[in-house]
């Protein structure tokens, strides 16, 4: 069975990072591949790029942007692939990912409506490639336990069936958080995920500036209303386990500490808001101090005066 599979590529101005998207797509060993690239309104030289691409590629050029989440169902309507395999403009797929997924979903795959795999993140800082880290190893194949942990792969890993994908309408524009948006929908709706072990994408993080990186906050609450709204589901089902009890703190901690990378108010807001779930999981040096009556400012401002102290030591040392 070589069934055929759509590549689809949103692009809004990717710079130099489209011509690594575009190889790996090109690159991938399925024949029966076709490769569908929306051009939403770029303005930084994107299209003289995929002029070079244009005889290996179907391309949709529109006038202006419209969100990632339109372009993304664009490429939906038009895909004729029974599949569809999502990348982002300036992410790529590793060699093999589309044959390696299908191979070893083939026990499962007649029943199988989403194919997933781990993702690298790949962490960029002053225009270099620091870490690399793998994002959504499961293999306890339970996508619910992922999604509530706040640790689904990104977009690139999975590998949709077209009819189920339209089935529970696609992407989800009216949500900052459109992925986890879409995921919870599959969830809700019972498609089958299949668990694939090998990862096959590179997720770029630090590399440029995103749209996640100028809504983060908008983000971050959108996924907290989706966790709410997820939690209410579980209740319902009757499904809400320990495991999936752990996974919801998980979860809360992690978003603490976003919110505090960017707005020590707004952690300090969800921390009280959470404090029962939160303050055993935190750190001895962050309880102690909470304890005791200190805010993340507190905390903080004691934190930057230490290092001031810290160089001020080493410098008369000298």
């Amino acid at each position: 069975m070589n069934p055929k599979i759509t590549i689809g590529i949103p692009t809004y101005n990717p710079g130099k990072w489209l011509f690594q998207t575009l190889e790996s797509a090109i690159g991938q060993d399925w024949e029966n591949k076709e490769i569908i690239v929306v051009d939403a309104g770029s303005t930084d030289g994107t299209s003289s790029i995929l002029n070079q691409y244009k005889d290996k590629i179907k391309l949709i050029r529109l006038n202006k942007p419209q969100d990632t989440a339109d372009n993304r169902n664009l490429i939906l309507f038009e895909s004729t692939g029974e599949w569809i395999q999502y990348i982002d403009h300036d992410d790529y797929l590793l060699e093999g990912k589309i044959k390696t997924q299908q191979e070893e979903a083939k026990e499962k795959i007649d029943s199988a409506d989403v194919l997933y795999s781990p993702t690298y993140v790949e962490i960029w800082k002053n225009g270099k490639p620091i870490q690399k880290k793998l994002l959504g190893s499961d293999p306890k194949e339970d996508p619910l336990t992922l999604w509530l942990s706040w640790d689904m792969p990104q977009t690139g890993s999975y590998l949709w069936r077209k009819e189920s994908l339209l089935k529970i309408g696609g992407w989800d524009s009216f949500h900052p958080c459109e992925d986890y948006s879409l995921y919870m929908r599959a969830i809700t709706n019972k498609l089958k995920f299949v668990y694939c072990p090998t990862p096959g994408a590179i997720y770029r993080v630090g590399h440029t500036s995103t749209r996640a990186n100028h809504q983060f906050i908008e983000i971050l609450r959108d996924h907290d209303n989706l966790l709410e709204k997820m939690i209410e589901y579980l209740k319902k089902e009757g499904i809400l386990t320990e495991e999936r009890k752990k996974a919801i703190i998980e979860n809360r901690f992690k978003k603490l500490f976003a919110y505090k990378s960017i707005d020590l108010s707004l952690a300090e807001d969800y921390f009280k808001e959470h404090k029962n779930l939160l303050e055993k999981k935190l750190p001895f040096h962050y309880r102690l101090p909470l304890f005791f009556g200190l805010s993340f400012s507190d905390l903080n401002r004691i934190k930057y005066m230490s290092r001031q102290l810290l160089a001020f030591i080493k410098k008369e040392q000298l």
